[in-house]
């Protein structure tokens, strides 16, 4: 192959690391100063990595951060220098607190144009603060350390000089690793000590709510199951949770409304948190308005509140059981569980008598959409109201969402990342988070073995507010429709729910009536009350 340049040397040995580091996938954005990297990875044999292209570094990070979530492997987002580099920043604070591995591989010019105000020069170095962890900032391949990627983001940033490809010939084979890295440790092994805060804490309280959150480890699920029907307490289960159908448990099919009224007829004496953290806002009312003890069993480091006590329990150690309870005379649950019931049959009532309000749509949706579809529920209303509304029954679905830090930015690019073959795809998103992402569906190219619908719930703005502020000013209030959107990136446009099956990617706009959202809305509050 000839002698290798010093950009060529280093740009080898940082992919040959992330490859030995787990990364398979590599969402591509070109520019100028990546172009090492960016014809290293040219350079790899058919098989040995897949190679995405993105002109979006923002779209390209989320579906970077689906992916993972998808594979569970770790992906890399090879960008340019700059503010190229920054538009990582939403993508990497969202797998920070998802805890998922994506690798934001930024080119850089040397660090001796750091502080000069050159082009392309900004302060790339720990761009991304604490939300990359490991970070390298690297000029020569005897400057990679150990690992390149970690149980989260990570940052590898990688400085170039002119000329970027002076010399340069791709390698007919793999070009392997300088001999001189250093090789990669092994991880230190951990020891879980967390079983005993969780047997203190319920040994202290008699009357729990249990709130469960997302589930995404394998048998993580059945557990969680058990754990509930050994407390023989109330559960309001999140549709991510995968639980919500099993018969065994006294589940709450109101959600909020439900736990509302059990805090209010002192049914409650402590609430226990698994998963994780939960959309609901019981959840979020107990640093406001709850001062009710709590405990968090999760997989991931964060409580999601500023109290209570919080066990992290690591991959590979099973979620703890407790001891099964005696049966308690607790008329006061069982009061609840009927009050429960009855505002369910108004509820579906109400879904009959106003079919065009969007609490309605979304019902008739979630049993539109085919059994053991994968479902992506986007932040902000769809996924408060497919927690609420969404049929009963079930129909064995694969539920996604990105609740990390729970912003509506890259939802779509999220959704497109965690896609898999095999499955129809569905994401339930709303207006604004579509417009958030408009580029998202650049990535149709990269999926043609895919079956792609997103539905885009169209109330013409953020009507989320409508209910917590009186100024319409919070609502981005709009008349834009989406079937533009579809005809630019070649999918299918739906008006309503397809009566047959869609090609391979769609377009589905929903428009509920505003006049029968908000007398949904009227008279199941007023139902509440009764």
């Amino acid at each position: 192959m000839g002698r290798l340049t010093a950009n060529q040397t280093l740009a080898v040995a940082v992919v040959e690391r992330l490859r030995a580091s787990g990364v398979r996938t590599f969402c591509v954005c070109p520019g100028g100063r990546n172009a090492p990297l960016v014809e290293a990875l040219d350079g790899l044999p058919a098989g040995l990595a897949t190679i995405l292209p993105f002109f979006d570094e923002g779209s390209a990070g989320f579906f970077a951060l689906g992916r993972a979530r998808r594979d569970g492997h770790p992906v890399a987002v090879v960008t340019t220098s700059g503010t190229a580099a920054a538009e990582l920043l939403p993508a990497m604070v969202e797998a920070h607190y998802s805890s998922v591995p994506i690798v934001a591989v930024t080119a850089d010019r040397p660090r001796a144009y750091r502080g000069s105000g050159a082009p392309q020069a900004i302060e790339q170095a720990g761009l991304f603060g604490i939300y990359a962890a490991p970070c390298a900032d690297l000029e020569s391949p005897e400057e990679i350390q150990g690992r390149l990627v970690g149980g989260g983001p990570a940052h590898v940033n990688v400085c170039f000089a002119e000329p970027l490809l002076a010399g340069w010939a791709a390698a007919p084979e793999p070009a392997p690793a300088p001999e001189h890295l250093p090789p990669i440790p092994p991880r230190p092994a951990t020891r879980f000590e967390g079983l005993d805060a969780v047997e203190t804490f319920l040994a202290a309280v008699r009357a729990p709510l249990i709130i469960v959150g997302g589930l995404y480890q394998p048998d993580d699920r059945d557990v969680v199951a058990g754990f509930c029907r050994a407390l023989d307490a109330p559960v309001m289960a999140e549709a991510s949770s995968g639980i919500r159908f099993d018969a065994g448990l006294r589940l709450l099919s109101t959600g909020d409304a439900a736990a509302r009224h059990g805090f209010e007829q002192h049914a409650f004496d402590s609430v226990v948190r698994v998963g994780d953290v939960p959309s609901c806002r019981t959840w979020r009312d107990l640093d406001v308005s709850r001062p009710v003890p709590v405990l968090s069993i999760s997989r991931k480091p964060w409580r999601g509140l500023t109290r209570g006590t919080h066990v992290c329990v690591p991959a590979g150690v099973r979620l703890p059981l407790p001891a099964a309870r005696p049966a308690e005379a607790r008329p006061h649950i069982q009061a609840l569980l009927e009050w429960d019931r009855r505002l369910m049959a108004s509820t579906d009532r109400l879904i009959e008598a106003l079919p065009s309000s969007e609490p309605a749509l979304v019902r008739r949706l979630s049993e539109t959409i085919p059994p053991g579809s994968f479902v992506y529920l986007g932040n902000s209303l769809p996924i408060r109201q497919w927690n609420r509304f969404a049929t009963c029954a079930d129909r064995g679905f694969t539920m996604g969402e990105s609740r990390g830090a729970n912003g509506i930015d890259g939802q779509v690019s999220s959704f497109l990342g965690w896609a898999r073959p095999g499955v129809e795809n569905w994401a339930v998103l709303g207006d604004l988070t579509a417009l958030y992402d408009l580029s998202a569906l650049w990535a149709l190219r990269h999926l043609d073995d895919l079956r792609l619908r997103v539905v885009v719930i169209n109330n013409g703005g953020g009507r989320i507010f409508q209910r917590m502020f009186q100024n319409p000013r919070f609502q981005n209030r709009h008349t834009t429709g989406f079937k533009a959107w579809a005809d630019m990136w070649g999918a299918e446009h739906h008006a309503e729910l397809p009566s047959g099956t869609p090609g391979r990617a769609a377009v589905v706009e929903l428009v509920p009536s505003e006049r029968e959202t908000e007398a949904f809305w009227t008279r199941l509050d007023a139902e509440a009350r009764q």
